[in-house]
């Protein structure tokens, strides 16, 4: 097996001291960022469906794989963070935080294809990017995914950089591991599996086909020459495969305590989300994730695309320097943004997908076009001429003004408004005051009688915050005994036609938009 040629980045302006300070500055900012006001959000109606699963688990370790809510790592995962530190809004958003932060660590291997201008950058792009930041403090999958993909690609080129070495072996369990985490996480897993195993099948036809080429040999001796090549490094391979099978069993089966098999959970995966797609349960057009990307992405946009053209393209550039990794990257970002622009669930938390291989693309554009010096210490010679150098740090300053306000704005100022592209339904504030208004009742949680009735069963997150009351009941139709303290129904939904005015008083809510709802509560609840 050959190591991949041409390792050495032309990037190394910033010394090693300044680099790592920056580095962790960056990771310190990108941790406040996403903790600060973490809990401040109502729980989406996801999130708080995430959430009460993850309770049912932690209480009476009760879990059962459903493609709908995806794989069972998040719950898992988050019922230890509930054990430990507490069951809050903020507690179930630690995971993706952790995740989220994690990715941004993650660069710093990446210094020898990206350069240490270029990990700088990418990670100040993803530290502050308004969708990363936005769904590293929503109670997802995505950053878990998110981070376990930039995680085999990392884990990859570095186990085939050092190939000749035993170094090799942590990087060969860190993508086993992380596609397998993956796996155990989210359904899109599979997505990326085929866009990464379609990338190395075709890498390695190239490989065989370029030296059977060179070395002038038949197709027969070329092929049994490079199997002979292959062959010391298939124990570890197989073994890396059945690291990753163990991690996926341990996690579906939630610790070996129920009977799964993996053809079972990839079945079930495969045929839930071809089910949604080809209902397109959620549409939308082909170019659905652009305005979301130009919008909260644009320094990514403009300069991951610039980077597209520039490390593609570029022959001069790329004469032996990270070819192999700024093809793949490439292929990476164009792969994404067409395959998820395809599918038909189109929803906001997706676009994350997307923004990370052309926040690499940018940030190692950004890199280069800004080194002033080669890898030897050097002065370099511009790639552009100094107007058009002016012009790129003015779009780059104005871009990023952009950007930062974006990322304060949408995440800290307008995360529950509808307006925003990135919300997508999600819970009013007026669940803060619902719940604050039920918690003033002079009944207590076990003894308050309350139902929430929905003919559609979308009341959540309700379920969620009224999760200590143990007489709370849920229904689509009203109850049969009218033995009831408060009742939620739809604003549709007179209840004075069976409730007497003087004896219940009514408070309208808004639990997400387009779902508007009425407590009605007796007055005797408020009586001290």
């Amino acid at each position: 097996m050959q190591k991949i040629p041409g390792y050495e980045n032309t990037n190394s302006e910033v010394p090693d001291k300044k680099y790592w300070l920056y580095g962790l500055m960056i990771v310190f900012f990108a941790l406040a960022f996403r903790l600060f006001e973490l809990g401040e959000r109502v729980l989406h109606h996801d999130e708080s469906i995430h959430a009460s699963f993850t309770l049912k688990l932690l209480e009476h370790g009760e879990y059962s794989y459903d493609p709908a809510y995806h794989g069972p790592f998040l719950f898992h995962s988050t019922a230890a963070v509930f054990h430990f530190l507490g069951i809050t809004d903020t507690t179930s958003r630690l995971v993706p935080v952790l995740f989220g932060v994690a990715t941004i660590l993650l660069l710093f291997l990446l210094k020898k294809e990206l350069g240490k201008n270029g990990v700088l950058w990418s990670m100040f792009l993803l530290a502050f990017s308004p969708s990363m930041v936005y769904f590293s403090r929503f109670f997802r999958n995505d950053m878990i995914i998110i981070f376990c993909t930039l995680a085999a690609v990392t884990g990859a080129f570095r186990y085939l950089d050092s190939i000749h070495s035993l170094k090799r072996y942590p990087y060969l369990v860190l993508a086993a591991s992380s596609l397998a985490v993956a796996v155990s996480s989210k359904e899109n897993a599979y997505i990326i599996l085929a866009v990464f195993g379609a990338y190395a099948g075709l890498g390695f036809l190239y490989w065989i086909c370029s030296d059977w080429k060179k070395e002038n040999m038949g197709l027969k001796e070329t092929l049994r020459s490079k199997t002979s090549a292959l062959l010391p490094y298939l124990p570890e391979i197989i073994l890396s495969g059945a690291l990753s099978v163990f991690i996926i069993m341990f996690f579906y089966s939630s610790a070996f305590r129920y009977d799964v098999s993996l053809f079972s959970i990839v079945e079930r995966a495969f045929n839930h989300w071809m089910e949604m797609h080809s209902i397109e349960r959620i549409g939308g057009p082909f170019y659905y994730y652009i305005p979301i990307l130009l919008r909260y992405e644009i320094p990514v946009v403009l300069f991951g695309a610039a980077g597209f053209f520039y490390f593609l393209f570029n022959r001069v550039r790329n004469k032996g320097q990270n070819y192999s990794f700024f093809l793949f990257l490439c292929y990476w970002a164009l792969t994404s943004l067409l395959l998820y622009s395809y599918i038909q669930e189109k929803v906001p938390w997706l676009v994350v997908h997307i923004v990370l291989p052309f926040g690499l693309l940018a940030g190692a554009f950004l890199g280069e076009v800004f080194s002033k010096k080669n890898k030897d210490g050097q002065p370099k010679k511009p790639d552009y001429p100094g107007k058009i150098r002016a012009l790129l740090t003015v779009i780059l300053v104005l871009t990023l003004l952009v950007f930062i306000s974006q990322c304060i704005s949408v995440n800290y100022y307008r995360s529950m408004e509808d307006e925003e592209l990135i919300t997508y339904t999600q819970a009013s504030p007026d669940i803060r005051i619902l719940m604050e208004k039920i918690e003033g009742f002079n009944e207590s949680p076990d003894t308050l009688r309350i139902y929430v009735i929905d003919q559609y069963q979308l009341y959540w997150p309700l379920p969620w915050y009224l999760r200590d009351y143990e007489r709370a009941a849920y229904s689509s139709k009203p109850p049969s005994s009218s033995k009831y303290d408060a009742i939620i129904v739809p604003i549709s939904c007179d209840m004075y036609r069976e409730l007497s005015e003087e004896e219940y008083s009514s408070y309208n809510f808004t639990l997400r938009p387009g779902r508007d709802f009425t407590l009605y509560y007796n007055n005797k609840l408020e009586q001290q």
